[in-house]
């Protein structure tokens, strides 16, 4: 039905001679190896690039309005990206190509065009794509396979589920009073958000988009994080001013573990890598709670810049960093030794900081 055809093969900018047609029912020996060697290079020049993108830090600056992009092996600010509303919540698309913020007006109670998540392509600083995500979105998550969002509508009691291809939401969820944190296990089947006012976390399946437990934890929960494991999750109580360790099985808090003495507002967590231990920011302390997950105790403290607030964990576990709300600047902390070993100055108020896969 077709004619036969050559095949001209373009590698590295270069390119090669023909490949030419094989008689019907053979193909050459060259042509296999030029083939295979075409393929071997182009896997490794899109694990170079996803190599290179690994490499970056954002942080968002709610008072300024700004992303700051950021080479994590230098600690160099790569660009400033200016953001239409105030944006909070941050978090990188599992490709690494994206970085996805939420953004919210200063009405409050009322849904309009600037609440809203957006995702700026990493390679231009620009956004290239706008996701309704209810009224006043401040964290999310995605999921692990990078098709769904779940975002917590702070100044409502719901949960929106936003389908990331078709830009819908296609789920709203009633969970618990003022809903802040969200967090999706490492499999994907399950969302747990906490909810401030109620004092509680819901679980939602999203197999089904329904809310099937809630359950109590400390006074004025913020953050939630899963254990690598998926059989762990830790949510900090800013007024409590505790970890609550959870089984994830039975949905029940295990360990209360007090952070600073009960006054430090602790909000955002990370868990390392291996999952052997817990970095907690302790807002009013301004240090960081660092928790021995197999002992449910702390560890250690480690002071940071004036009002620590979101916090992330290098995929090595050598590194952590802080957005310091009142410092404007990120710390980066060496888990080794356990000190501050760089400040980076970012834009006002730095709310959250993410780290690409």
């Amino acid at each position: 039905m077709f004619g036969e055809q050559t095949l001209t093969l373009t590698v590295a900018g270069r390119a090669e001679p023909p490949i030419q047609p094989a008689p019907k029912g053979k193909v050459s020996r060259s042509s296999r190896c030029r083939l295979l060697l075409a393929m071997v290079l182009f896997c490794a020049a899109a694990t170079d690039a996803r190599a290179q993108r690994a490499a970056l830090l954002a942080v968002s600056n709610e008072a300024s309005h700004t992303i700051t992009l950021i080479d994590a092996k230098s600690l160099r600010v790569l660009r400033t990206i200016p953001m239409p509303q105030r944006p909070r919540g941050i978090e990188f698309s599992p490709d690494g190509s994206r970085v996805f913020v939420a953004l919210s007006d200063p009405q409050k109670n009322v849904q309009t065009s600037g609440d809203a998540i957006v995702s700026i392509d990493i390679a231009s600083g620009r956004i290239n794509g706008v996701f309704p995500a209810g009224s006043d979105p401040e964290r999310f998550a995605i999921t692990p396979d990078g098709r769904r969002l779940y975002a917590a509508n702070e100044d409502g009691s719901w949960t929106s589920a936003t389908d990331i291809a078709t830009r819908k939401i296609v789920a709203t969820l009633i969970v618990g009073i003022e809903p802040e944190g969200v967090a999706i296990s490492p499999d994907g089947r399950w969302v747990f958000v906490t909810a401030e006012t109620s004092n509680s976390v819901s679980v939602i399946d999203t197999k089904t988009n329904k809310v099937v437990a809630n359950f109590l934890v400390d006074v004025r929960p913020r953050a939630v994080a899963f254990s690598p494991d998926g059989k762990r999750a830790y949510v900090t109580a800013e007024i409590g001013g505790t970890l609550s360790v959870i089984d994830t099985r039975t949905r029940t808090v295990t360990h209360t573990i007090p952070l600073e003495h009960r006054q430090g507002k602790p909000v955002g967590l990370a868990v390392s890598p291996d999952g052997m231990w817990i970095y907690v920011a302790n807002g009013n302390a301004n240090v960081v709670s660092v928790i021995d997950a197999a002992k449910n105790a702390v560890v250690g403290r480690i002071p940071v810049g004036k009002r620590p607030w979101g916090i992330a964990v290098s995929k090595d576990g050598r590194l952590v960093y802080t957005a310091d709300g009142l410092s404007d600047a990120m710390s980066v902390i060496d888990t080794g030794s356990r000190r501050v070993i760089a400040t980076v100055k970012v834009g006002k108020q730095p709310w959250g900081v993410a780290v690409s896969p």
